[in-house]
């Protein structure tokens, strides 16, 4: 027997829901020479993050990564969404063919978290807990339950859950993501059917990020290149005509 059916079923879901997610692009994906699946990747400083769905070009090298991230429970809101914000940053520092980073929330995510989360970076799109619920609820799975003492009800709902076939568990992911899925795979075709060599050409903002020999960052940000350049050029002491300098190492 398993020791708390809440818990469980939890579990349940969100795999169902990671699944759903990877496997509602992966026609997208594969129909243009990419390939999609989970991967462990690591960062600058060795550490290894855990990516529901990575897209990998012909050379293996990470071009889009989708997280997939099931809350229930809002107290759950700080650690995950922290998370999505460190780990896609820094997989992004790392990885330069890293083109977009997007995390499908589902469940009980505050504003507040997913402002924090898009202002890394992240994009968002989202299930509603309401539309997991209304999804489940249609094949007999009851999941809205208070945080104290649905284990009983917890505990039913897992054992009509388990006795779903695997096709009616796909099909019950495909549909909690129906609102959704048809942006998603516009955010992710959008990327693959634009050449990289366009990007010079589609520059919004440019972020820098100084660090000194005391341990001081500044981050500072320009809508274009030529500002960025000339910020640049403002910080060089050590060379009084910067452009004849880029000119000859050009």
């Amino acid at each position: 027997m398993v020791a708390r059916a809440t818990s469980a079923l939890g579990q349940e879901v969100g795999k169902l829901f990671e699944a759903a997610v990877l496997e509602s692009v992966r026609e997208e994906v594969e129909s243009r020479g990419y390939t999609i699946r989970p991967a462990r990747l690591r960062n600058g400083t060795g550490n290894q993050y855990q990516i529901d769905a990575v897209v990998f070009d012909a050379s293996e090298r990470p071009v889009i990564i989708i997280d997939p991230k099931y809350i229930r429970y809002t107290k759950h809101n700080r650690d995950k969404g922290s998370w999505l914000c460190v780990a896609h940053y820094n997989l992004r520092k790392t990885h330069r063919t890293i083109r977009k980073s997007l995390a499908v929330l589902a469940g009980r995510w505050s504003e507040p978290s997913k402002a924090l989360i898009r202002s890394f970076g992240v994009e968002t799109l989202e299930v509603p807990f309401v539309r997991m619920v209304s999804e489940l609820r249609t094949n007999g799975v009851e999941f809205d339950w208070p945080e104290r003492g649905g284990e009983s009800v917890a505990r039913q709902s897992l054992d009509i859950f388990s006795n779903l076939d695997q096709e009616t568990r796909t099909n019950i992911g495909l549909e909690m993501l129906s609102d959704i899925s048809d942006q998603l795979k516009r955010e992710v075709t959008q990327v693959l059917d634009t050449n990289v060599s366009s990007i010079a050409t589609r520059v919004s903002e440019i972020e820098i990020l100084l660090k000194t020999d005391q341990n001081e960052m500044v981050l500072s940000s320009f809508q274009s290149v030529t500002e960025a350049m000339k910020a640049l050029t403002d910080l060089v002491s050590d060379r009084p005509d910067i452009r004849a300098f880029i000119q000859s190492e050009s």
